[in-house]
């Protein structure tokens, strides 16, 4: 009976702790790409606002593609923008498989999902931002992506 007991009491501990949000993600977000392809043009817009200038925050793009990705990376470009006039536009890879085709990221079924920081231990002023996603790749509509997406974590203080 105690084995018992024992189980249930780690079954919902488990479950408590993998339900729960985590209180440091302050903002995520997922857009749809169309799907006959992610056209150059076609920015992925995310908009958010910092109520806290007093933590150092990390921006993550979330990807989520087929299996069916003909390429072992991506290629992307990210612009964005804040108060008092803050800029910023970069181009960023993310390798998607290993040398042999075997996939980074997390799936089920026939759905990978990736993450990857694309800004860490930044300060950001208080205000609103818009930050958008183009795919850089040499296919002007590229196949078999899903979903792009957005996830802002606050960190530590600033000190």
């Amino acid at each position: 009976m105690k084995l018992g007991n024992w189980f249930i009491t780690l079954g919902v501990i488990v479950s408590a702790w993998s339900c729960s949000p985590s209180e440091n993600i302050v903002y995520e977000e997922f857009e749809s790409v169309n799907p006959s392809g992610w056209d150059w043009k076609e920015g992925k817009s995310f908009a958010f606002e910092i109520e806290d200038d007093q933590h150092f925050y990390s921006l993550i793009n979330g990807l989520r593609i087929t299996t069916d990705y003909a390429y072992s990376n991506i290629w992307m470009i990210y612009i964005i923008k804040g108060p008092g006039g803050f800029y910023r536009k970069e181009q960023f890879q993310i390798t998607l498989s290993d040398n042999i085709g075997k996939w980074k990221g997390k799936g089920i079924s026939n759905l990978i999902s990736f993450q990857s920081p694309i800004l860490t231990n930044v300060k950001l002023k208080k205000g609103k931002y818009t930050i958008q996603f183009f795919q850089n790749m040499r296919d002007q509509e590229l196949k078999d992506v899903n979903n792009v997406g957005l996830q802002i974590i606050r960190g530590q203080l600033i000190l």
